[in-house]
């Protein structure tokens, strides 16, 4: 590069690493609705926990005024890829998954939770037919609520920790891509793409890249706090 970086303020570098990753994320959030696949990073979490407790309908059994299970999981999916905040997601999967509960799933759903498959069918046929809870199945349908809101807030953590962390990856991707793009603009009236990849300013390049996206949240605070340190060191230093 015609400017080293070792040549530029550093809170100045700092800035402009940051806003390169900035760049990276906008970038990738305007690409995301022409690649719908990107919003669905994660959900394979989710679908396997919901699927495993709303089973498919068989038979006239099927429980009434419930969402079928394919539709639980598009409605959950559709949350999901429209960025729903986590909490009301997980509150809006447990309704489902308690409205889909019936006389005929409750044994699987059981496994699935872990609980008395009998006490579970005896709390959906109680509850089938508007019947009070007695005491052994209310403590059963308490249990079956912590063990889903456990295993729902294991499932949307996990799906939500890989959604992450892939778009960081794919917003270091973009940033390595643009500044090394940028570094070729800067040196390609000078040398050939190829002499540019072996110069130490691709090196420089690929560094800035990778660098971006950390820096990008905290850039502008770190710069702010250089530049204090170093008119800090300025004014102690004077006579």
């Amino acid at each position: 590069m015609q400017a080293a970086l070792g040549h530029l303020q550093l809170p100045t570098v700092i800035s402009a690493i940051g806003g390169l990753g900035i760049a990276a994320f906008g970038l990738l959030e305007a690409v995301k609705p022409a690649c719908p696949l990107l919003n669905r990073i994660g959900f394979k979490f989710i679908r396997r926990t919901v699927a495993a407790l709303t089973p498919a309908e068989r038979g006239a059994g099927s429980p009434l005024n419930a969402l079928p299970a394919a539709a639980v999981l598009h409605t959950l999916q559709a949350n999901w890829e429209n960025g729903v905040h986590l909490v009301d997601q997980k509150a809006i999967a447990k309704s489902l998954i308690k409205l889909h509960l019936s006389v005929v799933n409750a044994a699987q759903v059981a496994a699935a939770a872990n609980v008395d498959p009998e006490a579970l069918t005896a709390v959906a046929a109680s509850m089938a037919s508007g019947a009070p809870l007695t005491e052994k199945e209310s403590d059963v349908w308490s249990r079956f609520d912590l063990i889903v809101t456990a295993m729902l807030d294991e499932s949307y953590q996990c799906a939500d920790q890989v959604f992450r962390n892939a778009m960081r990856g794919l917003a270091a991707a973009i940033a390595v891509a643009l500044a090394i793009a940028g570094g070729w603009m800067v040196n390609s009236a000078t040398a050939s793409f190829g002499t540019y990849l072996a110069s130490p300013d691709f090196g420089r390049s690929l560094l800035v890249g990778l660098l971006a996206t950390p820096l990008a949240p905290v850039a502008k605070d770190l710069s702010t706090a250089l530049a204090t340190a170093v008119n800090a060191m300025q004014l102690v230093k004077r006579p």
